[in-house]
């Protein structure tokens, strides 16, 4: 009776040791899930709000080559003629003479902070 005992608890014991290793390895692989698709949710967020920052940078670089144009064909209507090729920009007039050549500079924006103190301060003056 005794043996049947020790066997009994000896079962138990390994029954609750795989229960148990069961349940953890189950809870494991749900928060993984849990994570995995809340990373997945995340990830298709960004993606969206980039999708629709590329959709405005596109028609605000269509509207600055719109302008460009409409610059460009102005000056042309008072003689001047403007080449735009890479980083030079060159502008003749109606002889064709190169008057002046020059190179595209890239500047850095102004912050939002240094550009909203810059207004404050020339509104005082």
């Amino acid at each position: 009776m005794q043996e049947l005992l020790n066997l009994t608890n000896v079962l138990i014991t390994l029954a609750l040791i795989t229960g148990a290793f069961a349940a953890y390895h189950h809870g494991f692989a749900r928060t993984a899930d849990e994570v995995k698709a809340r990373v997945i949710s995340v990830m298709q967020h960004e993606i969206d709000a980039l999708k629709d920052r590329l959709a405005t940078l596109e028609k605000e670089n269509l509207r600055l080559s719109q302008i460009i144009d409409t610059i460009r064909l102005a000056l042309q209507q008072r003689g001047l003629h403007i080449t735009i090729d890479g980083e030079l920009v060159s502008i003749h007039d109606q002889s064709g003479y190169c008057r002046q050549t020059s190179r595209i500079i890239e500047k850095e924006r102004p912050s939002p902070t240094a550009h909203s103190a810059a207004s404050s301060s020339n509104e005082e003056d």
